[in-house]
């Protein structure tokens, strides 16, 4: 019965930071209109700096970031008051973690508090997974760092990135439990992200040029917001 509460008020608590979107605070807040009717519509970082430049940037990271950290340090915290036994709570915490990120993802990419409408869940997620693991989001980091570099497209690195983190986790010796959450919340952010991976295929996907001004933005002739 407690370990169902718990887990109950970490969904509640995890959902609603996650809900709390950066991109749509800060671009409400210093330009007045919403991320979401620009470019490729989404509510993420990559689609606010195409369309707004450096300015905010800070923000839509700071409060995406900080969203995951917190939620996921909660999702542990109170799951890991289910037990007593020393040798289950280290368990209890991690499942509680990663519960959390599942729960703060999904708030990201549907989010009460903007009609369900919101981003993809990559910074979100990976910052909750240096709570979790700081060798899988370490190692996410690096992942989307090098295809980003490689290939351009932003998309593709995120993809990768987040397909690391239950490879790294088995790797540390995470549960079963602990990796079908893993992967739940990979399906995620794959499923957010199909429309990008056959923009990829097609050749139809924007690739990321470093700017500082508004002049980086994509030509709306080669961009499909589909």
């Amino acid at each position: 019965m407690i370990i169902t509460a718990l887990l109950l008020a970490i969904a509640v608590i995890a959902y609603l930071l996650g809900s709390v979107n950066g991109a749509i605070i800060v671009s409400r807040f210093l330009f007045h209109s919403d991320v979401r009717t620009l470019g490729s519509g989404n509510a993420g970082l990559t689609n606010f700096y195409r369309n707004y430049g450096a300015k905010g940037i800070a923000g839509v990271v700071g409060i995406d970031v900080a969203k995951g950290l917190l939620g996921a340090f909660i999702g542990g915290l109170l799951l890991g008051l289910a037990t007593r036994d020393p040798l289950l709570v280290d368990e209890y915490v991690r499942i509680g973690r990663l519960f959390a990120t599942f729960c703060l993802v999904l708030g990201h990419v549907f989010p009460i508090f903007y009609g369900l409408r919101g981003g993809k869940g990559i910074l979100v997620g990976v910052s909750a997974v240096f709570v979790v693991n700081s060798d899988a989001g370490l190692i996410a980091l690096v992942v989307f760092a090098l295809a980003v570099v490689l290939t351009r497209y932003v998309s593709l690195g995120s993809v990768l990135g987040a397909c690391s983190v239950p490879v790294t986790l088995l790797a540390n010796g995470f549960s079963a439990l602990c990796l079908i959450l893993t992967l739940l919340t990979l399906l995620i952010i794959i499923m957010k992200h199909m429309g990008n991976i056959s923009r990829i295929i097609k050749k139809r996907e924007p690739r990321f040029v470093f700017r500082r001004d508004l002049s980086h933005k994509l030509d709306e002739d080669n961009f499909d917001r589909r």
